[in-house]
């Protein structure tokens, strides 16, 4: 048996990790906390369904100015709920792509009926700022951006602060799918809410 097998978790008897983009492996804890059932409507689960969502706004700062709606599904599923929502029929959106999430946003607004165009800087690099602005002033009819906060797929950390200052500044709408990053990297609503 070589030294990296005795570090294995098969070797004390546990399943194995699963190294794949996102918060997979669940702690023993957690799974143990899994195996009550709650009632929806039963006035505990209310509550602890509550202080979730309050606790999800205090870390965005955003307890003031948002609501926090709790989403049973995949990442696929809230992003496609999510852009279904706040993205009216009429409504056209500027998708910054740099990998493999931001095309699946063009792709959900596809399959929505949305208008859209897109920026696509491949697996390698950051939307800049400039060009943002450039594409908004240049198209007058996009009412949202929607970018990757952190796109696992190529590993980029998009500057969304300064995203956020373009599309404000511009008076559009900012979407920002922070599912891989949200509660590791902060992001402040009161700073980049638009």
């Amino acid at each position: 048996m070589s030294e990296f097998e005795n570090l294995s978790p098969q070797a004390a008897g546990k399943p194995p990790y699963l190294l794949t983009p996102g918060p997979i492996t669940t702690t023993d804890t957690v799974k143990a906390a899994m195996l009550r059932d709650w009632g929806s409507w039963d006035g505990d689960f209310r509550q602890m369904t509550r202080q979730l969502c309050d606790q999800l706004l205090d870390v965005a700062n955003a307890k003031d100015s948002h609501v926090c709606v709790p989403m049973q599904g995949s990442g696929t599923f809230a992003v496609e709920a999510t852009l279904g929502t706040l993205v009216p029929k009429t409504g056209k959106v500027l998708v910054l792509m740099n990998g493999a999430y931001g095309k699946r946003l063009a792709q959900t607004l596809d399959y929505l009926g949305r208008d859209y165009v897109t920026l696509d800087k491949g697996d390698y690099l950051p939307p800049m700022p400039d060009e943002v602005e450039n594409i908004l002033k240049a198209d007058g009819e996009i009412t949202h951006v929607a970018v990757i906060h952190c796109e696992t797929s190529s590993g980029i950390l998009n500057p969304i602060p300064e995203i956020a200052e373009v599309v404000a500044r511009l008076g559009r709408r900012l979407i920002i799918d922070s599912m891989s990053a949200f509660g590791a990297i902060p992001v402040d609503a009161k700073k980049t809410a638009v």
